[in-house]
Order: structure tokens, then C-alpha cells, then sequence
């Protein structure tokens, strides 16, 4: 026998809700999650990011079971996206200190004259570096080229490529090392022909 329940009493039934506890949890506490990660980041660009990646993390997740405090496990939950976002940061910056160092010390070395042998002898170390990184994947080649050169940040890169950041961070890290085994072997000698 169907039973004609008003619409409200059907809205509130578990087996007719669009969404999960928690993501009801999350919804009503939006604007206290935010302050929050915006407290924590002080970049309020950055916390509707983090926020953004807590909602898809609750939208992906599968419930193993009741969760006895939702609210305190979302703010957990912003805590460990802060914290995360946090080394991914001190990593990004450790590794273009290394690259802007390793710059630098290719600038030193050339001086403050260009002649024109050194130009021509910069042009074919950096046709042979460029070769070097024609040998790497496309998507990792493809990534370098957007970072280094285009200046494309590794989140857009991310987005543009539907992959992680952390993927993306892998593809320059070996692009990286590439270019360091080059510079290594060119510094030896081993480059030139």
C-alpha cells in the first residue's frame, strides 16, 4: 500500500536525501569553515581553495560508518588540508631555490662579457639541454615547457590536465632532474662533442 507522505516528511527520509550527513554538516557550517581555514591561511583566495578540496574529499569519500562529531571532523579536515597545502608550499619553494641558485651560478660563471663565441657556445649547450628534454614523456616536456617558460602556475597546470598538483610536482621533478644531469655532464665535459 503506497502512503502519500507530505513532501517535507519525504525530504527529511534518509532513503530520499540527496546528501550525506556530513555533506549537510558541511553545507550548514560553510561560512565557520571558511573563517576558519581563512584564519588559518590568511588568504582568503587560498581558504575558498582548501575549502573546495575538503567538499570534493566528503563528495569522493565513501562512509565506512556514522561519524560521532561531523563538525569536528570537517574542521579536522581543514586543519589537514591547511597543513598539507602548507608543505606542498615549503617543497615548491625548496625546489625553485635550488633551480634559481643553480641560475644564478650559470650567470656567474659567464660574466659580464658576451662575445660572440660565448653566445654561439650558450646556443648549442642549450640546443643539446633542449634535447635532453626531448627525450622525457610529453605530458612531462609539455608540463616544464608551461611552468618554466609560460609561466603557468602548477594548479592551472593541474586543471587544464585533470590531474593533482602532486602530479604535476612529479612531472617537473623529473624534468628537473634531467636538466641537473645535463648541467652535471656539461660542467664535465661529457656534452660537448
Amino acid at each position: 500500500m503506497l502512503v502519500n507522505l507530505p513532501k517535507s516528511t519525504l525530504e527529511q527520509s534518509p532513503l530520499h536525501s540527496d546528501k550525506s550527513g556530513l555533506s549537510q554538516v558541511f553545507e550548514d557550517n560553510r561560512s565557520a569553515l571558511l573563517r576558519f581555514l581563512t584564519a588559518r591561511t590568511r588568504d582568503p583566495s587560498q581558504a575558498e581553495d582548501l575549502l573546495q578540496d575538503v567538499w570534493i574529499k566528503i563528495d569522493t569519500h565513501t562512509q565506512s560508518g556514522p561519524i560521532d562529531n561531523p563538525l569536528g571532523y570537517l574542521f579536522k579536515m581543514c586543519e589537514n588540508v591547511v597543513r598539507d597545502a602548507k608543505r606542498s608550499e615549503v617543497r615548491k619553494l625548496a625546489r625553485e631555490t635550488l633551480w634559481s641558485e643553480s641560475q644564478s651560478d650559470i650567470f656567474a660563471q659567464r660574466g659580464d662579457q658576451l662575445t660572440p663565441e660565448k653566445i654561439a657556445l650558450e646556443r648549442d649547450q642549450l640546443k643539446h639541454a633542449l634535447l635532453e628534454l626531448e627525450k622525457l614523456p610529453d605530458r612531462t616536456r609539455q608540463i616544464f615547457i608551461d611552468f618554466r617558460l609560460n609561466e603557468i602556475t602548477q594548479k592551472e597546470i593541474a586543471a587544464n590536465l585533470d590531474i593533482s598538483i602532486s602530479a604535476v610536482e612529479k612531472h617537473l621533478q623529473r624534468a628537473y632532474r634531467v636538466v641537473m644531469d645535463y648541467r652535471k655532464k656539461d660542467d664535465a665535459g661529457l656534452n660537448r662533442p
